[in-house]
């Protein structure tokens, strides 16, 4: 062992980053519980109907695979709230609070280059999904919601245009930007690091073809926070993203129907 490894400097230097790595663990943990969580309260919500069947004296079959899509949509939606009131304690023992929830008051050059941020994901995500389909034959996951139900409607409307515009930002460009800023990162690398993290979180739920995709919001987000040092413009964009995108399938659905 060196002089260094054995003095008092050299002791509190590795315990130091020991400390930093296991907060970076609950960082990247709470940043991904989102999904853990939804899977967590589906199976307890398919339990729980399975169990009230059988109290009722009917065969305890799982519900409809509709509704088990529905009820995994509002359990993700539950499980983002739930991860960001984790990380509101956890940030507040790390003096970190302030920066993770930073949304500030949107300038006009910020509206204006959310607007344009929206519009490159707009009309690229779409691109960069039907070339992925040409090349690999992938599909993304075929989630089907009936747009005539309104229960349906609202539970889509919380999480997408509600609910991950809000929840993701905090968590992705919150939470994990200040951290990885705290324990020395350069822009650039949370910027490509944050990037394949954002989309491979989205593997999942949508199918590798989406989550590739995701790749083209994660960048503009990730570049809008880091330039302007605000959820904001980045929140816009996200927002504006998931509004176009979930609407639009009722009004495909509606036109499809009348012609």
């Amino acid at each position: 062992m060196s002089q260094s490894e054995g003095s008092p400097t050299g002791l509190n230097v590795v315990s130091r980053a020991g400390f930093e790595w296991r907060q970076s663990t609950i960082a990247l943990m709470l940043v991904l519980a989102p999904m853990a969580l939804a899977v967590i309260l589906t199976v307890i919500g398919v339990a729980v109907w399975a169990t009230w069947l059988s109290l009722h004296g009917a065969p305890a079959e799982l519900p409809p695979p509709p509704s088990i899509r529905l009820y995994g949509l509002l359990s993700y939606a539950v499980g983002s709230w739930l991860a960001v009131a984790l990380a509101w304690v956890w940030t507040a023992r790390q003096g970190l609070r302030s920066d993770v929830f930073k949304f500030r008051r949107l300038t006009l050059p910020a509206i204006a280059v959310s607007i344009i941020g929206f519009g490159i994901v707009t009309v690229g995500v779409p691109i960069v999904t039907h070339w992925l389909t040409t090349a690999t034959g992938n599909r993304s996951q075929d989630i089907r919601i009936d747009f005539h139900d309104a229960k349906s409607i609202a539970i889509v409307v919380f999480l997408f245009v509600v609910t991950t515009p809000v929840t993701e930002e905090i968590l992705y460009r919150g939470l994990f930007v200040s951290w990885l800023r705290r324990v020395g990162w350069q822009d650039s690398n949370i910027l490509a690091f944050g990037t394949v993290i954002f989309a491979a979180n989205h593997i999942i739920p949508l199918g590798p073809v989406w989550g590739a995709a995701m790749i083209l919001l994660g960048l503009v987000t990730y570049a809008l926070r880091l330039r302007y040092e605000s959820l904001s413009p980045a929140w816009l964009a996200h927002a504006l993203f998931n509004a176009q995108l979930t609407l639009s399938y009722p009004l495909i659905a509606w036109y499809a129907q009348a012609t």
